[in-house]
């Protein structure tokens, strides 16, 4: 099953990759880049209940990102409109977010240069406050290693 996440207005300021790999949070689990094809995978919440893993993409012709749903073949719509939150908050697609892009962009004129602006996040306040809280006097190394753990101990999947 696949969803589309219309980019609209961000589409000409919007880059996949760049959005995702501008700082290391992208190696942490349950995150996988794949740089062959620029996709990146992971479960995201689709109930109280419930998670799926979501591989998104953003083929260069479309004017959407592809969320293909992973082992299930259909979502309510309650669980599609969730799904497309948090890939929306991760890669900062709103209204604010690029805003926040513009006026970065304005100061620092070479993160317009290079297109850079936009900063990878989790798809939940709660993961972004673990992912911090991992970083707290240790290595990348075991940082990654933390993350890695946590995951198998609760999502079986990963």
């Amino acid at each position: 099953m696949n969803l589309r996440l219309y980019l609209k207005e961000f589409e000409e300021s919007f880059d996949m990759e760049k959005a995702v790999c501008n700082h290391g949070f992208f190696m942490m689990a349950p995150n996988i880049w794949n740089p062959k094809t620029r996709s990146l995978s992971q479960p995201l919440t689709v109930s109280n209940s419930s998670s799926v893993n979501v591989t998104i993409s953003h083929p260069r012709t479309l004017s959407f990102l592809v969320i293909q749903v992973h082992g299930i073949n259909n979502v309510s719509r309650v669980g599609e409109e969730l799904i497309l939150q948090q890939v929306a908050r991760m890669l900062r697609i709103s209204p604010e977010g690029q805003r926040d892009v513009t006026k970065f962009q304005e100061v620092y004129e070479a993160a317009k240069t290079s297109g850079f602006g936009r900063i990878f996040r989790s798809p939940s306040l709660f993961e972004d406050m673990v992912n911090s809280i991992l970083l707290c006097n240790t290595t990348w190394e075991r940082t990654l290693g933390m993350a890695s753990k946590l995951c198998a101990a609760f999502f079986s999947s990963i």
